[in-house]
């Protein structure tokens, strides 16, 4: 099955939970989009992980809760030493052009860690 077609399955169902909204779902289907187009041969599993923290997280940002747990700081630091950190960081500021609110410093972080994860 298309990847692309399995996380809008994916979207959908969060829809219908109402646990985002239709606009948080098409954000997130253009970041799968950028990521399906300049990286085939992604790990499904992997990258429905980051399409859902997406997910939540966009829909959090649009409905003004910001209170989310800060990543730990060693957590971080090794993801900064790995080789895909610049690489998740561009394409992290690239997807959340398009988001549909501002995100925090620790929703952008958990983001790249996500990145880093998909690539690795």
């Amino acid at each position: 099955m298309d990847s692309g077609k399995i996380v809008r399955e994916r979207l959908d169902l969060m829809i219908g939970a109402e646990m985002i909204s239709e606009r948080t779902a098409g954000f997130c289907m253009k970041a799968a989009r950028i990521l399906l187009e300049e990286h085939k041969d992604l790990d499904l599993e992997k990258l429905n992980m980051l399409i859902t923290h997406l997910a939540m997280a966009a829909d959090r940002m649009e409905r003004g809760e910001t209170g989310e747990e800060a990543l730990g700081a060693e957590t971080f630091e090794a993801v900064k030493g790995e080789p895909c950190f610049e690489k998740a960081v561009c394409l992290g500021e690239r997807i959340l052009r398009d988001a549909p609110a501002k995100f925090t410093g620790t929703e952008t972080d958990f983001l790249t860690v996500h990145l880093c994860n998909l690539f690795m």
